[in-house]
């Protein structure tokens, strides 16, 4: 909290206009869309992740979740040798700039019911935004309100 001229109490301007780019994860973790579901599920279990982008070339084509490999894969009968990571990806990526305000990430997942988020600048993915990241956001900005 700071002081008005006026002396009284008024929140930092900077507390209510965090970025969406403060909270992100970098870098980002991928794979390539011809990649099996068990080397997808490999690779987010040593990198210690909950989402991969998926990779065509030089595009990011899709994405897929912890949640898209217990639904889909395990709930769905498929075999992870044999599975593309491809045939469960979700697409397309959904994304919002690094640059917006974190509510707005907040508004956005929500209604698009998704828990992971690509973030961008300057229309190139550099980083993720995840439900954990919103719950720190919004335990930071709790905190703030007690002191």
């Amino acid at each position: 909290m700071t002081q008005d001229f006026s002396g009284n109490n008024t929140e930092d301007a900077d507390s209510l206009l965090d970025d969406i780019g403060d909270y992100m994860s970098s870098p980002v973790f991928s794979i390539d869309h011809d990649s099996t579901v068990q080397e997808a599920a490999q690779y987010m279990r040593v990198s210690n992740v909950g989402s991969l982008l998926i990779k065509e070339f030089d595009d990011f084509v899709g994405i897929v979740t912890e949640t898209d490999l217990s639904r889909k894969v395990v709930g769905g009968g498929l075999s992870p040798e044999t599975t593309p990571i491809s045939k469960i990806m979700t697409q397309p990526v959904q994304s919002l700039d690094r640059f917006l305000p974190i509510e707005e990430a907040n508004q956005f997942m929500h209604e698009k019911k998704i828990r992971h988020l690509a973030v961008t600048e300057d229309d190139k993915i550099v980083g993720m935004l995840s439900i954990k990241d919103l719950v720190a956001y919004y335990a930071k900005a709790s905190f703030k309100m007690q002191e």
